[in-house]
């Protein structure tokens, strides 16, 4: 809807500016002629073809450069067609002139043709350079929205990119938990397959969105917790806290659950005991901020093993949406690993 907007405001104002000139124009030429003792009714008529003309002419310019951007070593075209429609102008105004008007008052006609060509060249002139700038000013718009629709298209791409990215690993290590229950579990497998069912439908809901709720996110958050306990039983424990006033903010869909998948990977792997995963939300002057504590042996082999993917690729998300790489940082408190997320309130 924007374009024809824009093409009807141009509209608008082409029609404005014609017959500003028509008048401006009229009330010179007729003021020129009675200065120069010319009789009434001829310097009207005069005037007023005279204006018609002229207001003719500049309505053919727009016209015909409607989209005209010359090259810088063209300009020389403008002034050009400027002198051509110049000559234009005058040569029908006098050819019109001559058929209303008899020979005895049209004395002073030829006399006043060289002015009248150098007065109508600077008006097609200013014309012609105000309706090449217009031009330019549009074509550099047009080209600023397209650039930043192609930008906008290629960020929503890695995004999507991202997140996807993510899904792949938690859905085969949930497909090994379900062949796993199925022998000696079978009920535990099919409860699985439900919420893990549940889950994914939740995720392709919001393939097309980037930011949900707190509510929404959380809500998603525990089917993928529940689905976790399924797989590691009573050794997972898990615990959210958070204010209600809270639930309306935010947030980024689907980037909670890889830092708990960080936390559960980085806390129950290689563990035998029982882990508590806690996550704690504020909201503090427009900025939901988000803790992640998980227990985590530093000495572990295989702890040290990971390729960093899943904060590597929040981080990278975090960059895309809002333009800062602050957002998300670690921190360890003794054997406790700390993953600190915060989100701008836009």
């Amino acid at each position: 809807m924007q374009k024809p907007i824009v093409e009807q405001s141009k509209r608008s104002i082409i029609h404005a500016t014609s017959w500003i000139i028509f008048v401006l124009y009229f009330l010179i030429i007729y003021g020129l002629l009675w200065w120069s003792k010319i009789g009434r009714s001829v310097s009207i008529y005069d005037a007023l073809i005279s204006s018609l003309t002229i207001t003719a002419i500049t309505y053919i310019v727009y016209s015909s450069q409607q989209y005209y951007i010359p090259n810088k070593r063209n300009y020389w075209k403008l002034f050009s067609l400027a002198a051509i429609f110049a000559l234009i102008s005058i040569t029908i105004t006098r050819f019109i002139i001559v058929q209303f008007l008899p020979d005895e008052e049209l004395m002073y006609l030829n006399f006043s043709l060289p002015f009248r060509f150098v007065i109508n060249f600077l008006i097609i002139t200013c014309v012609m350079t105000i309706n090449v700038f217009w031009n330019i000013q549009e074509e550099l718009l047009s080209n600023k929205k397209r650039k930043d629709e192609s930008e906008k298209m290629v960020r929503d791409a890695e995004l999507y990119n991202l997140r996807q990215q993510l899904q792949p690993h938690f859905l085969f290590n949930s497909l090994n938990s379900i062949i796993a229950l199925i022998g000696n579990q079978p009920k535990e497998a099919r409860n699985m397959v439900f919420q893990l069912s549940d889950f994914l439908r939740g995720t392709m809901r919001k393939d097309d969105k980037q930011f949900s709720n707190v509510e929404e996110e959380l809500n998603h958050l525990i089917l993928y917790l529940d689905i976790e306990k399924v797989r590691f039983g009573h050794r997972l424990d898990t615990e959210i806290d958070y204010h209600e006033e809270l639930l309306k903010a935010n947030i980024p869909v689907m980037i909670l659950q890889p830092l708990v998948e960080n936390a559960i990977k980085f806390g129950l792997y290689n563990v035998t005991e029982q882990v508590t995963i806690k996550i704690s939300l504020t909201l503090d002057q427009q900025l939901l901020t988000i803790k992640i504590y998980n227990p985590f042996e530093p000495n572990q082999y295989e702890q040290k093993k990971g390729t960093g993917f899943g904060l590597s690729s929040i981080q990278r998300r975090l960059y895309l949406l809002f333009g800062r790489t602050d957002l998300l940082q670690t921190e360890t408190q003794g054997n406790i690993f700390i993953s600190i997320l915060r989100i701008p309130q836009l």
